[in-house]
């Protein structure tokens, strides 16, 4: 791991959350409705029966709307549990109300939610503070994703606001890259 880099991340990190906070609450409603209506309308979403799709939580793309639509539509819903060590797992939910506050506040569902493996994803939705228009993402700093998605084949789509869109984010080799960037005006379509 590049200490260089992983301080250049640390202080693009804070300076983004410092932006996102100041952003208007009607540019972030308008960017929600976007994102979810664009995120509703790809193809991969139409034709995924499985998805993994994180709970949003602060100022990140409220998911909450794509978790109902995916239940409502009869997809298997799964979302991130974290197991420790900077391990997360996809459990499934049946209803927004299996979810209940876990590590770090983030809604989670019990252990007891029946375990999704990650060959048996067909898309993951994924959170960011910040990505690139190379298929990179910028993450609160713990690794889960990046460890996560190794383990997968899946078709992978980053929620990231137009604001918050980078020409290019510093990277480890470690850092996975996403299929596409989706945000509010339009999806970025990278691998």
């Amino acid at each position: 791991m590049d200490e260089r880099t992983q301080r250049e991340k640390q202080r693009l990190r804070q300076a983004l959350r410092e932006l996102t906070n100041g952003l208007p609450e009607a540019y972030i409603s308008r960017s929600d409705l976007g994102i979810e209506k664009n995120l509703l309308a790809l193809e991969e979403w139409k034709q995924a029966r499985s998805v993994f799709i994180y709970v949003s939580t602060g100022r990140e793309p409220d998911t909450r709307g794509m978790l109902k639509t995916a239940l409502d539509s009869g997809k298997t819903v799964a979302v991130p549990r974290v197991t420790g060590g900077g391990q997360m797992e996809a459990r499934v939910i049946k209803s927004l109300d299996d979810l209940h506050p876990g590590k770090f506040g983030i809604p989670e569902p019990d252990a007891s939610a029946r375990l999704l493996l990650p060959g048996e994803i067909d898309l993951a939705v994924v959170p960011c503070i910040a990505a690139d228009r190379q298929g990179y993402r910028l993450g609160h700093g713990g690794g889960y994703y990046d460890r996560y998605l190794a383990q997968t084949k899946c078709t992978t789509v980053c929620l990231c606001r137009g604001r918050l869109l980078q020409n290019e984010l510093p990277r480890d080799a470690f850092d996975m890259p996403i299929n596409s960037i989706l945000t509010e005006n339009a999806c970025i379509n990278i691998r």
